[in-house]
Order: C-alpha cells, then sequence, then structure tokens
C-alpha cells in the first residue's frame, strides 16, 4: 500500500484542533483534572504533597493525570 503524503494544509488543521482542544486526550493537566473532579487544583496539589488522592504522573511542573486514575478514585478504588 502506497504512503499517503498529508499536505501543509493539513498538518495545520491537525495542529490547530489539537490545540484548541478538538483532539481529545486521556491524559488531564491538573487544572483540567480539578474540573474533571468538581474540585480545585491547590486541592489536587495538598493531595499530591501528602500522597492522598487520584494516581498522578510525572513530578514538580509536568504532572498529569489519566482518566481511567480519575475515574477509579471517584469509585473508592484509588
Amino acid at each position: 500500500m502506497p504512503a499517503v503524503a498529508a499536505s501543509i494544509d493539513e498538518l495545520q488543521s491537525v495542529i490547530e484542533r489539537a490545540l484548541e482542544g478538538d483532539i481529545r486526550s486521556p491524559w488531564l493537566t491538573p487544572e483540567q483534572a480539578a474540573k474533571y473532579l468538581k474540585t480545585t487544583n491547590g486541592t489536587l496539589k495538598s493531595w499530591r504533597a501528602t500522597g492522598k488522592g487520584p494516581r498522578f504522573h510525572g513530578s514538580h511542573r509536568f504532572v498529569r493525570y489519566h482518566t481511567d486514575d480519575l475515574d477509579a478514585f471517584m469509585r473508592g478504588g484509588e
């Protein structure tokens, strides 16, 4: 099967949609995770510092939450 080359315009469109949030990722920033859980970013930060709350990935300035982990936390399965 021959490779399909994307045009610059098509690639630009994909990048713009990703930046606008049209392409959904299961990985959320702390701000997005707080909104997802209906809490505050400060609460999530406190939970991270005390080892409580939902599982998170990364450290310091690059923290991400996976929606599966947030759902498990909400169900009480942490």
